[in-house]
């Protein structure tokens, strides 16, 4: 599929060039990545599915004033 997104390199060692991402990948290694051991990928893929769902649905972000997701958008409407 064709989403017409490009590539684009940031500077090596610059987090602060893309810091939204640099979060997101620092919460996924921290609160999932690194708390399991991984027999296979599909068992990896299984276990970051699952912490993908909490992190859009449920779990609290600081940007939405500690709110999860699903419920500022219930807030919202």
């Amino acid at each position: 599929m064709a989403y017409g997104l490009t590539q684009e390199f940031t500077t090596p060692d610059t987090p602060e060039q893309n810091g939204l991402v640099e979060r997101f990948f620092q919460c996924l290694k921290e609160e999932c990545i690194l708390l399991h051991r991984f027999e296979s990928l599909g068992q990896a893929r299984a276990v970051m599915n699952r912490w993908l769902r909490y992190y859009n649905e449920e779990r609290s972000h600081q940007s939405l004033g500690y709110v999860a997701p699903r419920a500022h958008q219930a807030l919202a409407a």
